[in-house]
């Protein structure tokens, strides 16, 4: 039993992480929308992309966490839950690569999205390899895993989401004292 609590405590930091994200970038949001000519696609979609996980993570925690409650067996689950994790996860590289734009995007930037692509997929791999009992014995482990893998997305699309204003301003802030140089160098 003591190994199953210590594993509804980390379904219960899971959700009030998951929450406090999606809360943290609600208000990062409001206070950047207040510039609407600011806001771009790559804004919503990281927007999108840190609400969703965040709320669903934090749903699907709780839901692990009410079958516990009527007595089923870790193991099933574990099972189930990991089902849905790689469900909605390949929910969430559908939604994402259909929103992707990467014209407008660097080449390291894209890069990084393919490894998180890639990262992705093999979460729906092991997820689904653990519902079905293969190779993991439908096990805790790899649906905290996948857990681990969704608050890093969001992490990541929290951090571009939070420092992208701020470089925009940097960039802005440089051209323009650039500009009097390439002036003063013109005469």
């Amino acid at each position: 039993m003591d190994k199953l609590s210590g594993q509804i405590d980390q379904l219960l930091h899971i959700i009030e992480i998951a929450i406090i994200l999606a809360g943290f970038a609600a208000m990062v949001a409001t206070f950047q929308s207040r510039k609407v000519e600011t806001i771009s696609r790559g804004h919503v979609v990281s927007l999108a992309m840190i609400v969703y996980i965040s709320l669903f993570s934090a749903l699907l925690a709780a839901l692990s966490l009410a079958m516990l409650n009527f007595h089923i067996k870790p193991g099933y689950v574990w099972s189930i839950s990991s089902a849905l994790m790689g469900v909605a996860t390949t929910g969430f590289i559908i939604y994402l690569w259909r929103k992707r734009h990467f014209k407008f995007v660097s080449t390291i930037m894209r890069i990084t999205y393919y490894g998180l692509f890639g990262i992705a997929c093999s979460v729906v791999i092991i997820s689904t390899l653990n519902a079905a009992g293969i190779f993991f014995e439908r096990e805790f482990g790899p649906y905290f895993l996948a857990y681990i893998c969704n608050i890093f997305f969001v992490g990541f699309a929290f951090a571009r989401l939070l420092m992208r204003p701020l470089w925009k301003s940097v960039e802005k802030k440089e051209d323009s004292q650039l500009h009097p140089i390439r002036s003063r160098r013109r005469r």
